[in-house]
């Protein structure tokens, strides 16, 4: 039985570019002029006080949407299909559309498919949702020159599924999110309804759907997690991360100020992955599915380097997260969430990559853009090692890789032994300065009916002396370091792939680093 679906108050392939390699090369020279513009942009709009340093209070401010707008006001998610999975507010018709007008976009934008699957480009008269209304206002509503609360009103196509319509879909011998009469699949896809009340069993059939789904069709699922009262039902251990929310590859989002669940999911898994202002978490949602489509487009135009790494949902992933704020008390620990020690043991949180109420912190989307923009760069050397040694720094730190980046990795491990990639940056010493770090790696997983299949990868961070600080989490398939103060040196960040007794054939992550200078004198150092 599936669970009752509930609101709560609350890749696709490209289109194949003409001229394919002429145009591919052409982006990836507009990429890298755009980012040298860009360092100048930024560095005049500082010195001119143009972009305060300190973020402001509005959510747009919050979000880093101000700053963004500021330096790339072409971003609105233009040529960019969404989707909006929406629960009916009545559960006998369809109620599930947002208001057109209310949107500020024109109807024939939009594609509504009804609880039967019935696709139709008109919407029908008694079928509006205010939550779905709201939702949409905040994802890709159009206020005019102010770009009023929408992160993406240049959209190029919006698809509005009724929730029951997309599970049946997803459920279906080869399933294809491509409405009836439309031509694209959503590369983005915000969800803001839950299943209520599901079992283990049901959790691990609903998620392997979105998961396949997503690694299939390189699909972003964006969903929010529940706003904290519906909880899963797993005897002894439930969970306010209710699915679709708690899918591995897709992006669960809590709110930072408003009625939200904590994480962790039923199994101890890290979720929600990030959050967002929003009363509640179904609009908070709509703000990271709005970021993630300006990050497509950007990725799309080529500001990034390669249009195929910088458009992939791994690389969207690893970019939102690392571009997150951490609010001050941000932590990896559970230990002072007394709530979910209630029902969870300790021992399923001694490697938690994330925070159980943030996530990866505050969505900033400015913060990703950056991260986006300074370009693709592949670690500096790859090396094997035995799979009981001890993971250690390379030795020479030649080809050091910039400060900030992000790279589509792949990897191939041996038999018996673990494959390590290494990336090597030198922090520049100064009388006053130290720096900050945060590193996020994330890779997608697979199901083979309800049996889950995962690579397991770690990050580390090493200098001559040994470990900084790491991240081994053997359940979640993100892994994150954040330090303050880290001290002026030659650092070696790490991404290893463990290895089995059998090769591991070519496998992909994605990693984002930012080292930032400040002016702290200890790093918090996590053993």
């Amino acid at each position: 039985m599936v669970p009752m679906l509930s609101n709560f108050h609350s890749r696709s392939p490209l289109n194949p570019l003409t001229n394919g390699r002429r145009k591919a090369a052409a982006l990836v020279a507009r990429g890298a002029s755009y980012r040298s513009r860009l360092s100048a942009l930024l560095a005049m709009a500082a010195m001119a006080g143009a972009i305060p340093v300190v973020q402001g209070h509005t959510a747009q401010q919050q979000i880093g949407l101000t700053h963004l707008r500021v330096v790339a006001p072409e971003l609105t998610g233009a040529g960019i299909t969404v989707a909006q999975v929406e629960a009916s507010l009545s559960r006998h018709a369809d109620k599930f559309e947002p208001s057109c007008t209310a949107t500020d976009q024109p109807n024939s934008k939009f594609t509504f498919i009804n609880r039967f699957g019935t696709a139709s480009l008109t919407q029908k008269i008694g079928a509006e949702s205010a939550h779905a209304t709201q939702v949409g206002r905040f994802f890709y509503g159009d206020e005019g020159e102010n770009f009023g609360a929408g992160l993406c009103p240049g959209v190029g196509h919006i698809d509005v599924w009724d929730a029951r319509a997309l599970y049946r879909q997803l459920c279906s011998a080869s399933p294809l999110l491509i409405p009836p009469g439309q031509t694209t699949a959503p590369a983005v896809i915000n969800q803001s309804y839950i299943f209520e009340a599901a079992t283990v069993s049901e959790i691990q059939s609903i998620d392997s759907l979105f998961d396949n789904y997503a690694a299939r069709h390189n699909t972003l699922f964006i969903s929010a997690i529940g706003n904290g009262l519906e909880m899963t039902t797993d005897t002894g251990r439930p969970s306010e991360v209710n699915p679709p929310a708690d899918a591995y590859n897709g992006l669960a989002v809590a709110t930072c100020d408003g009625n939200t669940g904590i994480g962790p999911t039923y199994g101890g898994r890290s979720k929600p992955d990030i959050s967002a202002p929003g009363n509640e978490t179904s609009y908070a949602a709509p703000l990271v599915s709005g970021a993630a489509t300006l990050l497509l487009q950007a990725g799309r135009e080529g500001l990034g380097g390669s249009t195929t790494a910088s458009t992939d949902i791994r690389v969207i992933k690893a970019l939102l997260l690392n571009g997150a704020s951490k609010p001050p008390d941000w932590t990896n620990s559970y230990t002072i969430y007394t709530s979910v020690y209630s029902f969870h043991t300790p021992v399923a949180f001694t490697l938690t990559p994330l925070d159980p109420r943030y996530g990866s912190g505050v969505l900033n989307v400015y913060n990703s853009y950056k991260n986006l923009v300074a370009g693709e760069y592949s670690s500096t050397i790859s090396t094997n090692l035995n799979i009981h040694a001890m993971v250690r720094a390379y030795p020479h730190a030649a080809a050091q890789e910039p400060l900030e980046g992000w790279n589509l990795g792949s990897s191939s491990t041996p038999a018996g032994g673990n494959r390590l990639h290494h990336y090597l940056f030198d922090l520049p010493g100064t009388s006053t300065a130290s720096w900050n770090l945060t590193a996020t790696l994330d890779w997608d997983v697979t199901w083979a009916g309800s049996t889950l299949l995962m690579n397991h990868f770690y990050l580390y961070l090493l200098n001559s002396s040994g470990e900084v600080a790491w991240s081994k989490s053997l359940i979640d398939n993100v892994q994150q370091i954040h330090l303050t103060g880290l001290a002026p040196g030659t650092y070696d960040l790490v991404v290893m792939e463990l290895g089995y007794t059998v090769p591991i054939a070519r496998s992909h992550y994605a990693v984002s680093w930012d080292f930032t200078p400040n002016h702290a004198l200890a790093a918090k150092q996590r053993h």
